[in-house]
């Protein structure tokens, strides 16, 4: 994560952007109820936020990320990825795959559990051959 915001900073100064304010959420895509994101969300609603940058589009959301762009238009807040379309499909499909898996192992067993990450392993080891 740390390696993110030294990103955004650098990417935000080259830019000329003077101003920012860096929010981060330590957890899945998957969730809506991190606390950084919905304080982004309140943000853009009030408009508070003219752009917000993120490395990849899925530490913004996993699923649903072009709504998310037509909404913050609508509020006047621009979406930049930095690093944008450097996967390919497949490699979304898998990393979308054992996103949800993952989101729904902790979910059942734990986060921290021994079978979490058995089955979020085994994911992994089928989705790669």
């Amino acid at each position: 994560m740390e390696r993110q915001k030294q990103l955004i900073h650098s990417y935000a100064k080259d830019k000329g952007y003077d101003k920012i304010q860096i929010l981060s959420d330590v957890g899945s895509g998957l969730n809506e109820k991190r606390r950084g994101f919905l304080k982004l969300l309140e943000m853009v609603t009030e408009r508070k936020v003219s752009r917000v940058i993120i490395v990849y589009e899925d530490r913004l959301t996993r699923f649903g990320f072009e709504t998310l762009r037509k909404m913050f238009q609508a509020f006047g807040t621009e979406i930049e990825v930095i690093n944008s379309g450097e996967k390919t499909p497949q490699e979304e499909l898998v990393e979308d795959l054992i996103t949800v898996v993952s989101h729904f192992a902790g979910k059942l067993y734990g986060m921290r559990s021994h079978k979490y990450e058995e089955v979020v392993e085994g994911v992994r080891k089928l989705l790669s051959v």
